[in-house]
């Protein structure tokens, strides 16, 4: 958890404009239903939607909405449309700049799958704009109308013979900025300083970057304070912020209290605040820690009273509430709270940990953690490029290790966290290594999160694996991955033994196969 993540860039394919087929079939129309996007939005009065109309012969992209192509199409209205153009400070779609016309028409679109309105979920819609960017659902809390980046509503679907169009209240802003273009709003001058001064500014302007000749994109999740909140708590300037840390001037040194105030605030991955915001059923608590940045540090996230915060205290009721979220950016996404949220020990809660937790997974991985496939996805890992992973298959001809994204059609396995998991295939004595997110010291049972075999040959038999941490097994015999049930689709929990960590940090834990057969393997759970 402390290397940058990294998420392989989308190739976008080619949204270019192309002859009408339709377009000289003059009995085509008689039966609107089978109108491919373009043509039945502009055929069909009733949509209000013809300023998109227009938008989209403006950028020349008209045609291309009708091929024999899947799409999902978010369509702002006519309100919506006037709405922006006034922001925009012009009269008509032609009066726009013709490239961020296309820029909005891409934005608005994906190509090559058809989400209805019952297919979205909280969370991150699973594939692409046209722009390469993920697009974000929520749900209204009066009637459930879905919400998309929560700037606009949904307010009706329709389906043509190639799209499902989805009509918007309010047009969406397409992503351009960084973290650190974000940062440069006024509101931000003290904790801009303090990135600058640790030379954070680099990493939070880098979209994208060469590595091993594979190019990646980088993805962080920013908790920013506003110099509002920090006059309020008497810090009226950076040099202030830093007196009050006690900070030295050696502001790059990872161990340096400016240092590890500003990685405290940085996940290395993307995560929305529905994310933040989900616990599990069994967590009567809703209590989850975070690693964050910061060498070794972590915060808590609590919900209380239907309020989330950041290091909640119940001493004194108080914590750090979120006053604006889900800011996307092109390397990530940006939370605003209400707290000066000082580097602090949480307090000691369940860690569940999940083996697929890794920032290369989500840079080399097509389809990582998404919800809402309605086919599964699986990609045998690589150990050059899967590189979170040590791993020994004996032979060696096992394939080792493959990583699965569950079909939402299965509801067994779509129970894993993040609807995602390892499939084990080792052989006996093969084993497979990898390092924790940063656990608070003090003493834990562990559980182990699994679904049962899936071959039917293996039907009766077992698949046996022990835990190894820090270089001690724990339990007394090795755990079986087979239960009553027969199939991968039973989801089970078994115990594997306790664990004291005398301090704060990482940890090295081994699966080690004791028999040849195959496990598919989600999540250790650490209760205290």
């Amino acid at each position: 958890m402390k290397k940058i993540v990294y998420i392989v860039t989308i190739l976008i394919v080619g949204f270019y404009s192309c002859v009408d087929p339709y377009a000289a079939d003059s009995t085509y129309i008689k039966d609107t239903s089978a109108l491919s996007a373009a043509s039945y939005m502009e055929r069909t009065d009733s949509l209000n939607v013809s300023m998109w109309v227009q938008l989209l012969k403006y950028t020349d992209l008209f045609n291309t909405l009708n091929l024999a192509a899947n799409y999902t199409c978010f369509v702002p209205s006519n309100d919506a449309m006037k709405a922006y153009l006034t922001k925009k400070g012009v009269a008509n779609v032609t009066d726009l700049n013709i490239d961020d016309a296309k820029l909005l028409v891409k934005y608005h679109t994906i190509k090559g799958t058809l989400y209805s309105s019952v297919s979205f979920e909280e969370g991150v819609i699973p594939d692409t704009t046209a722009t390469g960017d993920y697009l974000s659902t929520s749900f209204e809390v009066d009637g459930g109308a879905v919400r998309i980046n929560t700037e606009a509503t949904i307010t009706k679907t329709v389906k043509t013979n190639n799209a499902y169009i989805h009509v918007l209240n309010a047009t969406l802003t397409p992503v351009t900025e960084t973290i650190w273009d974000k940062l440069q709003s006024s509101d931000f001058s003290i904790f801009r300083q303090a990135v600058i001064a640790t030379r954070m500014d680099t990493a939070l302007s880098k979209v994208t970057d060469f590595i091993s000749l594979v190019k990646h994109t980088y993805h962080y999740t920013l908790f920013a304070v506003p110099d509002s909140v920090y006059k309020a708590n008497n810090i009226n300037s950076f040099q202030t912020l830093c007196d009050s840390l006690k900070s030295a001037t050696d502001y790059t040194s990872t161990t340096n209290a400016l240092n590890l105030y500003v990685n405290y605030h940085l996940l290395n991955q993307q995560i929305s605040y529905a994310t933040l915001a989900n616990f599990s059923l069994t967590d009567t608590k809703r209590s989850k820690n975070y690693s964050t940045m910061a060498t070794n540090q972590l915060f808590n996230i609590s919900e209380v009273s239907k309020i989330l915060y950041i290091n909640y205290s119940s001493t004194t009721g108080k914590g750090a509430k979120f006053l604006s979220i889900n800011k996307n950016c092109k390397n990530g996404v940006v939370h605003i709270i209400s707290d000066v949220m000082r580097v602090q020990v949480p307090k000691l809660t369940t860690i569940v940990w999940e083996f697929t937790d890794y920032p290369i997974l989500a840079s080399t991985l097509s389809k990582y953690r998404v919800s809402g496939l309605t086919s599964q996805y699986t990609s045998l890992l690589s150990p050059t490029v899967a590189t979170c992973y040590k791993w020994l298959s004996i032979p060696d001809s096992k394939p080792g290790l493959t990583y699965v994204v569950a079909n939402k059609n299965e509801t067994e396995s779509y129970k894993a966290i993040n609807y995602d998991y390892l499939l084990l295939n080792l052989g006996t004595y093969g084993w497979v290594e990898m390092t924790t997110p940063s656990i608070l010291a003090g003493k834990y049972t562990i559980t182990f999160g699994h679904y049962n075999l899936i071959q039917p040959a293996t039907i009766g038999k077992v698949g046996k694996l022990w835990f190894i941490v820090d270089g001690a097994y724990v339990g007394t015999q090795p755990v079986t991955t087979q239960g009553a049930n027969t199939t991968k689709s039973a989801y089970t929990t078994s115990s594997v033994g306790t664990v004291t960590f005398t301090t704060t940090g990482q940890h090295k834990v081994r699966i080690l196969a004791a028999d040849t057969y195959s496990s598919y393997i989600d999540c250790l759970t650490f209760t205290p």
